[in-house]
């Protein structure tokens, strides 16, 4: 069975894409009844056509359960794996992705990134930067890559494996709950 199919019981996230934040989580919560978001803009190193680059987006997240509505801003760096949902007659929010968590052991993550890289898939970017013929010595307490899935689904797919120290806070649902 391939990768994505195996994982999918794991999908607890859908993400649109705007070119207006504020307007996009207004409309959220009038038009479409979400409560709270978290909002962010934090940059993160990532690797995105084989150069290390500076990501930079504006998130809102919204925790519902263990799923999440996101709405991403692109702001810098390779936003132009966000940006070609942003075309003329775009709306104000734009689907984009569906994210899929990895959880268990770090070992879960390097295992998915093989599985990746096996179905020919492209990353689309990644963090950290990660490759399994160079395993990182220390995990992070977070990691994620966007993969180019529009071929076959039609939208990217986001892979994210996060410590289980995170779970249940800020923008980690619980999963196990």
């Amino acid at each position: 069975m391939p990768y994505i199919a195996r994982r999918y019981a794991n999908l607890f996230q859908m993400s649109y894409i705007t070119r207006d934040l504020d307007a996009a989580v207004a409309h959220a919560q009038v038009a479409l009844g979400f409560g709270e978001f978290r909002l962010s803009e934090n940059p993160v190193e990532v690797v995105s056509g084989g150069v290390q680059q500076t990501l930079v987006v504006r998130a809102a997240i919204a925790n519902l359960g263990r799923r999440q509505f996101e709405l991403i801003e692109p702001v810098s760096g390779p936003v132009h794996h966000y940006e070609n949902v942003l075309g003329p007659g775009s709306g104000l929010i734009n689907f984009h992705h569906i994210a899929i968590a990895v959880p268990g052991p770090w070992s879960e993550w390097e295992k998915l990134v093989a599985e990746v890289a096996a179905s020919g898939d492209e990353i689309a970017f990644i963090h950290p930067p990660f490759a399994p013929a160079a395993p990182i010595p220390e995990p992070p307490i977070i990691a994620f890559c966007y993969v180019d899935t529009r071929a076959r689904w039609g939208h990217y797919t986001e892979f994210l494996w996060w410590h289980e120290t995170l779970n249940g806070k800020g923008a980690f649902p619980d999963l196990s709950a």
